[in-house]
């Protein structure tokens, strides 16, 4: 029997590995080419805080940053952590307004930037302060007077012509804003209190000298700084013997609403009258309108005022304003023409009693000169009751008296006052100071004289009314002579 050699076909199990390692391959390469055709790299910025943000106006930025990472789109476990730039420098506190951060990040050529919106704002409200000085009140009945503030605000500046006021019942209220709307506001106590007694003065001066026989009339007010016109109740003591020399002492008090008292003495000196001045015949009805300080440049008007009602007045000259052409004018229609000053300066008359007499004799020449004439009539600048001349000359003004006397000269101070040698520029107020002080003369028994300035052109506007008035009242009118009334006030120096 032939025996047949058969050969077996190879197992499909050997070749199976080889066909799962080839799908494997493939698989893989397929999966690489789609990583590679599909994927994309991407840098992913992340703003730490917020991307939108406010600083105040010159706080110091500082800016939180940014992080970056370089990551794949199909495995975003792949990522690689790149540096961020950022320009620090582009927020500008010093200036308000919003700026933009810029964060930028670039690896492999793959670039991305995100941004940061910072706002630099003003919410601060300007610093108001009060000055506060302990001392400082306000007296009742009166408006308060602003001690003082100051508004400095940190983007503006100096806000203080900005502040806003308020007074309402015992507060003061103070508001400000700046140009952003910040508003700073406080309020004052205000202080209200009555710390000073009333003043007590006398149109006559403090201390008063009389001629033997001469009726006495006590002039005097009272002004509280709260209560105003107290003169109603002051109290005064003390006698006057017109009829016997010697110094006789008034003792004036007066209290305000608040208890606040004033005391004041006046003396009242009783003197013979100088040999070279008899008696006086004029009579209460009598008014000497005198004039100090000019001639000016209103003197002329007054002069035709003066003529238009035939009225004669006597003008203590100097030659302060170079109007002394009408010097011959005053003599000439009639008026009486004496010396007050040459200079009318109180430093350098008052130095000494020769400085004084030097420039008497300056202005007596300037009269002789316009005139033709003097005499023996003057006024002392200031009046003989003036105390500035004590900054200069202690006791000049007693020893000046005592040598008028010896010169026979005669000197006048006044007994109603215009008050437009004290600061009143208003006519209407300078007419009722004359009005109502000759009329206390006339009740008092004794004449006016009165003092004003012509070179001051309110003054002369009074002068018409105050003529008509008392022409219409019975007075009348004369220029002052060696025989006429006196008139001196009480010496302070």
């Amino acid at each position: 029997m032939e025996t047949k050699n058969h050969t077996k076909p190879p197992s499909r199990k050997k070749s199976r590995p080889v066909f799962y390692l080839m799908i494997l391959v493939g698989f893989l390469f397929l999966t690489t080419a789609c990583f590679f055709v599909f994927n994309r790299w991407k840098i992913i910025i992340t703003i730490n805080g917020d991307s939108q943000t406010q600083i105040e106006y010159k706080d110091t930025y500082q800016d939180k940053g940014a992080t970056a990472i370089y990551r794949s789109s199909l495995l975003p476990f792949i990522q690689k952590d790149v540096k961020v730039n950022i320009d620090k420098n582009s927020v500008n506190t010093e200036l308000l307004g919003t700026y933009t951060v810029i964060y930028k990040a670039e690896y492999k050529n793959v670039k991305n930037e995100a941004s940061r919106t910072v706002k630099v704002v003003d919410t601060t409200p300007p610093q108001l302060t009060l000055v506060e000085n302990p001392d400082s009140y306000t007296p009742y009945n009166h408006e308060y007077e602003e001690e003082g503030y100051q508004a400095i605000d940190n983007h503006d500046g100096d806000l203080s012509e900005k502040v806003e006021r308020t007074v309402k019942d015992d507060e003061v209220i103070y508001t400000v804003k700046d140009t952003s709307g910040n508003q700073a506001k406080k309020k004052r106590k205000i202080r209200y209190d009555d710390r000073k007694g009333p003043e007590i003065s006398f149109p006559d001066g403090t201390d008063l000298i009389l001629y033997k026989g001469t009726a006495f009339t006590d002039s005097y007010t009272a002004i509280d700084d709260c209560d105003g016109d107290v003169t109603s109740l002051v109290k005064v003591e003390g006698d006057v013997d017109v009829n016997t020399c010697g110094t006789y002492v008034r003792a004036y008090t007066v209290s305000d609403s608040h208890g606040n008292t004033t005391s004041l003495n006046r003396n009242i000196t009783i003197r013979m009258r100088p040999i070279n001045n008899p008696s006086s015949s004029d009579g209460p009805k009598t008014i000497f309108l005198t004039f100090d300080d000019g001639p000016g440049e209103s003197t002329g008007r007054l002069l035709d005022i003066l003529d238009r009602y035939n009225v004669k007045a006597t003008f203590f000259t100097t030659s302060m304003y170079g109007y002394t052409d009408y010097i011959a004018q005053e003599a000439q229609r009639g008026h009486t023409v004496c010396v007050h000053t040459y200079s009318h300066n109180y430093a350098s008359i008052y130095q000494n009693t020769d400085a004084y007499w030097q420039d008497y004799e300056a202005q007596k020449s300037i009269i002789e000169q316009q005139t033709g004439s003097s005499n023996n009539l003057f006024r002392f600048p200031g009046g003989s009751s003036n105390t500035v001349s004590a900054n200069y000359s202690s006791g000049i003004m007693s020893k000046l008296v005592e040598q008028s006397y010896e010169k026979g000269l005669v000197y006048f101070d006044w007994n109603v006052s215009s008050g437009d040698a004290g600061g009143s520029t208003d006519t209407n107020v300078i007419i009722d100071n004359i009005r109502n002080g000759i009329s206390r003369n006339t009740a008092a028994g004794v004449p006016s004289i009165v003092l004003q300035h012509d070179y001051k052109p309110y003054t002369v506007d009074a002068v018409e009314p105050v003529i008509v008035w008392a022409l219409e009242n019975g007075y009348t009118f004369k220029a002052l002579s060696d025989t006429s009334y006196y008139v001196h006030h009480g010496i302070n120096n």
